[in-house]
């Protein structure tokens, strides 16, 4: 007798171009138009800064790969959550999903809150009337800039609920825009651009060379994540998964290339005043408006009021882009962690993850962009999680397999994602601070908070589903452990006097004492219910073995 076989049918609605604009619109956001001017510039020069974009980009390649092997092998709507469990057990899936949750939902409201700089950018201090202002850590934020995030964040859910295929479109018409405003830019400004300029000091910071390049390389999982999303998207394609690889490919490649036109723009042009491209961008946080941003001050200097424009609605398509595909990423893995028992059953409703999605968004964006800046950090470090696990995942089955090209940069992969998160959570190992203090705090609570969750899918679930619970477990608690301490320890080197440390010791250190506390316990908690799901299980084996197996009768007696 055949059992029926339930058959789950999607609508393939993407083109190869609709995925193309989800992989590199994802990629590209606001940081591409500021970070040459606060980041790379200083730190490594105009020279150094396009040897580490390209080393990054070739190594995010690599990584690329190991995602295309998959989607061909493992195609469907889980992306990395459905890799890792195949690879590695629904406990490590959770884990990986977990973060990369984090990564896409930042990618949501600091870019809606990015909005704020593009409006001063432009408008300068039109939109900061009156008294509708208000201050967060010494922030002053005019609820003319926050209202802009709060219509953005709102119009995209609301047609992510209503008319997915139209915001689909808008997507792809966004991306196409970027691209474009980006090359008419770059094609009139580059002409400005000295070869000079490349042999000059290679940063305003000083330091190594290698050092400096190494400390932009390891900024890839930021500046490039969201290629990945593709990867939850693969049952909705219109062609075959093959394409994907050249689709991923591609997105790299041409985010790369962005990321370095950019930077070479950045120096085309510098205000009077200034003598060199080293004193103005040493001088950034003394200027304002579009002078403050060298991508656009650049524009406007050699193309014109039409420059500025072009380099905004460059900006604005990119920071759109990445709110879109950070709502889709975002409600897919919430979605199906709620198929897999560990969210509620609610989350499966695509109106209720783009609701609630919304919601925090707006919630966080009032309180402005530079008050939200530690989650940048969580942002890549979420990118490095999802990246190891799939580039292991990817080694796993290439062996399965027999695949030596795959296990070849399914290797290479994990490994360079395990350098990439010992530079994002040690201190002083690069030039630019990877992981602030307050990044260090979030990263704790999130890692509490997902104790919790894991304490709710170890009770619901039997022993067979976890390859190891009490070592993930442990595992998260280290990461909560260590956090925590790194976030006390960066406050009591921030003390100005003996009285501050004895407040921060007092205050922060009680702080740092409850989550320790309460996270402790709920390891030790899943640990116990673990041990007693594992004691069952093999009781009940055991007693599946002893029982006595009766031979069936035979012969013309039987019956």
């Amino acid at each position: 007798m055949e059992q029926n076989r339930v058959t789950i049918e999607y609508d393939r609605y993407l083109t190869p171009l609709d995925v193309l604009g989800i992989a590199f619109g994802c990629t590209v956001g606001w940081g591409a138009f500021v970070m040459p001017g606060t980041t790379f510039l200083p730190v490594a020069g105009p020279l150094g800064s396009l040897i580490a974009l390209a080393i990054g980009m070739l190594v995010i390649l690599v990584i690329g790969m190991n995602f295309s092997f998959l989607m061909q092998h493992r195609p469907g709507t889980g992306g990395v959550y459905a890799y890792t469990k195949h690879a590695f057990g629904r406990d490590h899936a959770f884990l990986c999903a977990w973060f990369l949750c984090l990564s896409y939902l930042t990618v949501v409201f600091l870019n809606a809150t990015s909005l704020f700089s593009v409006i001063r950018a432009v408008f300068g201090s039109r939109l900061q009337i009156g008294y509708n202002y208000y201050n967060i850590g010494g922030n002053i934020i005019f609820m003319g800039e926050v209202g802009a995030s709060i219509v953005a964040l709102a119009i995209i859910g609301l047609l992510f609920i209503n008319a997915k295929p139209l915001l689909q479109k808008l997507h792809t018409v966004l991306t196409i825009l970027l691209v474009l405003c980006v090359a008419v830019v770059a094609a009139l400004c580059l002409p400005h651009f000295r070869l000079g300029d490349l042999q000059a000091a290679f940063g305003t910071q000083g330091g190594n060379k290698v050092h400096a390049i190494f400390s932009i390389v390891v900024l890839a999982p930021w500046a490039f994540v969201g290629f990945e999303v593709i990867s939850l998207e693969t049952a909705h394609f219109d062609f075959k998964v093959s394409r994907s690889r050249w689709i991923v490919g591609i997105s790299i490649l041409l985010s790369g290339v962005i990321y370095m036109l950019l930077t070479m723009v950045s120096i085309c042009a510098a205000p009077d005043g200034y003598g060199s491209w080293q004193a103005y961008i040493a001088d950034l946080d003394r200027l304002n408006g579009a002078d403050a941003i060298p991508t656009f001050y650049a524009a406007k200097s050699i193309i014109g009021p039409f420059g500025l424009v072009l380099m905004a609605v460059a900006a604005i398509a990119s920071i759109l882009t990445c709110m879109i595909a950070g709502y889709r990423a975002t409600a897919r893995i919430l979605s199906t962690m709620a198929e897999d028992r560990i969210l509620s059953k609610k989350f499966n409703e695509t109106t209720n993850s783009i609701v609630f999605i919304m919601l925090i968004s707006i919630v966080l964006s009032v309180f402005g962009r530079t008050a939200l800046e530690c989650f940048i950090d969580l942002t890549a470090f979420g990118a490095i999680v999802g990246f190891g696990y799939t580039s292991a995942s990817a080694w796993k089955l290439a062996r399965k397999l027999g695949n030596r090209k795959t296990m070849a940069t399914g290797a290479l992969g994990t490994v360079v994602s395990a350098v990439f998160a010992v530079a994002q959570l040690i201190p002083k190992l690069t030039v630019v601070e990877t992981m602030g203090t307050e990044a260090f705090l979030v990263l704790s609570l999130w890692c509490l908070l997902g104790f919790m969750f894991y304490l709710r899918i170890v009770n619901r679930s039997s022993a067979a589903d976890f390859s190891n619970p009490a070592a993930s477990s442990v595992a998260i608690f280290a990461l909560l452990l260590y956090s925590v301490l790194m976030w006390l320890g960066k406050r009591l080197m921030a003390a100005e006097n003996i009285q501050t440390v004895r407040d921060t010791l007092v205050f922060e250190g009680s702080l740092m004492l409850l989550v320790i506390f309460i996270g402790l316990c709920v390891m030790m908690y899943i640990q116990h219910v673990a041990r007693q799901k594992h004691k069952a299980l093999h009781r009940e084996l055991a007693r599946a073995a002893q029982k006595p197996h009766n031979d069936p009768p035979s012969g013309p007696d039987a019956g």
